[in-house]
């Protein structure tokens, strides 16, 4: 019975990793535009299926393929950014929600006619199990776990120690004073849509290996993201982090009383937390 538990929290940190990952990618595009991307699920979405596409029928090694994922996910926010979102920048910001949820829409029909409606896979950065406690685990769940760390170390570091971090951060807490500093808020913008989508592509590239993916599975993993940010604090990106991990948790914990409703009863929790706690769990 303790490994089943076992098992169930291993699960809940991998899947939480990814939901981290996609909140942050919210995290950044918010702090610095103000804008609630809910295209992000298919940045996600057209990373991993780039990549595996290049390396299933291209015949590229695996490396290249992955690089190639996160580039076109990356390059997809950018032109998301100045293609839909630059146009209609100071617009209120219930049509910016709109914007985004059209891009969203364009893109999956748009991958629907790349890439077909059936799902694709990508093989694991490691092959094989690691036993711990009497627990089997996926090497791929350390690949998950490390690569998510890793991004989100790289990234407060990038936001602490860097120009463009302090610019960005800057064009967040005050657009006009940023403006009148000499810091183009349309560069900022681009920048943040474009690493936004860098992170989504990587979480999407991680996560293929375990949960084959296909042109509308971005669709539910971005909202998972998006209750993430809210969860533990829209705007503050460690706040997001934990909230997707506690996500994580409620859903494969969910699994225990019924696997076919796991979501619902996670999602269920995260609105009833919401309810008590409007501003997130951690915001201040």
């Amino acid at each position: 019975m303790e490994s089943f538990w076992l098992i169930l929290a291993i699960k809940g940190v991998m899947i939480g990793s990814i939901y981290a990952l996609i909140s942050l990618g919210f995290n950044v595009i918010y702090r610095t535009t103000g804008v609630l991307n809910f295209a992000q699920g298919e940045f996600l979405m057209i990373g991993s299926l780039a990549a595996a596409s290049v390396h299933g029928k291209g015949g590229v090694g695996m490396g290249t393929a992955l690089l190639l994922g996160v580039g076109a996910a990356g390059l997809t926010g950018a032109l998301v950014d100045r293609l839909a979102i630059r146009p209609v920048r100071h617009s209120p910001p219930v049509v910016l929600v709109i914007v985004t949820i059209g891009v969203s829409l364009v893109l999956r029909a748009a991958a629907s006619l790349i890439w077909g409606t059936d799902p694709y896979h990508l093989p694991p950065m490691s092959e094989g199990h690691v036993t711990a406690g009497g627990v089997q685990i996926e090497a791929q769940s350390f690949w998950i776990l490390g690569v998510a760390v890793a991004c989100m170390a790289g990234l407060a570091l990038f936001f602490q120690r860097t120009a463009l971090g302090r610019a960005m951060r800057a064009c967040a807490e005050n657009p006009e004073a940023a403006g009148l500093c000499g810091i183009d808020r349309g560069a900022m913008s681009l920048l943040a849509f474009g690493l936004s989508a860098v992170l989504a592509g990587i979480s999407g590239i991680l996560l293929t290996p375990l949960l084959s993916m296909s042109y509308d599975r971005g669709t539910m993993l971005g909202l998972k993201g998006f209750a993430s940010a809210v969860l533990g604090g829209l705007g503050h990106p460690v706040a997001g982090v934990a909230g997707g991990l506690i996500l994580g948790m409620l859903e494969q914990f969910g699994a225990w009383f019924s696997s076919a409703h796991k979501e619902i009863l996670a999602l269920s929790v995260v609105i009833v937390l919401l309810l008590c706690r409007p501003q997130g769990i951690f915001a201040r």
